[in-house]
């Protein structure tokens, strides 16, 4: 996407030019994979896909309300391609596509921390019992969708090594950890991470 939305949001929250700055760098390395994706894709005979179920459901929640709400989907994604982008990176032979998996795992990992160093001032502008339940459905939503693409992707992961059991249980530790960074004061962690 554009980033069209997120920028809205962001401005709409009065944020500074650099945080506006790194939002930018970010919406433009995330088209950058999407264009490494399309190329690889395209080397190895597969079509683009023009729509997904799961792409509609992750463009509604996103936009359900604010910059937080914006920020804290993303991270969904962007915790799970940490995972999955490591499983491509490190159990395919194709030396292209591991490269490129490589590059966008490195790219999530600064996302993610970038994302962990700025959300949690926006987050404590919640009260308290908001945080609570805000980080209850965070926690709830990347399970779910760990699970979706374990399911979905299940062949892929297979053929790189790991099992769909392994992706979820990989993904709910890095969600525990980020929990953590997000959250940090609010309530317990939740269990199975």
């Amino acid at each position: 996407g554009t980033g069209e939305h997120l920028f809205a949001a962001a401005r709409a929250r009065d944020v500074s030019e650099a945080y506006l700055t790194a939002l930018r760098a970010f919406v433009a390395e995330e088209q950058e994979h999407a264009r490494l994706l399309a190329l690889v894709l395209a080397d190895l005979g597969h079509p683009l896909r023009t729509g997904h179920w799961t792409d509609r459901v992750f463009v509604v929640v996103r936009r359900i309300k604010s910059l937080r709400s914006e920020v804290l989907t993303l991270l969904v994604a962007e915790l799970i391609a940490l995972r999955y982008y490591a499983a491509l990176r490190d159990g395919v032979a194709d030396p292209q596509l591991a490269g490129v998996c490589a590059r966008i795992h490195a790219d999530e990992e600064r996302h993610v921390d970038f994302h962990a160093a700025t959300l949690p001032a926006h987050l404590a502008r919640f009260p308290a019992a908001v945080r609570l339940l805000v980080r209850f459905l965070w926690n709830v939503l990347v399970t779910g969708a760990s699970v979706v693409v374990a399911l979905d992707h299940g062949g892929a992961l297979r053929l790189a090594g790991v099992s769909r059991v392994a992706f979820v249980r990989d993904v709910a530790r890095l969600r525990a950890d980020l929990d953590r960074r997000l959250f940090a004061g609010v309530g317990r962690a939740p269990a199975g991470g």
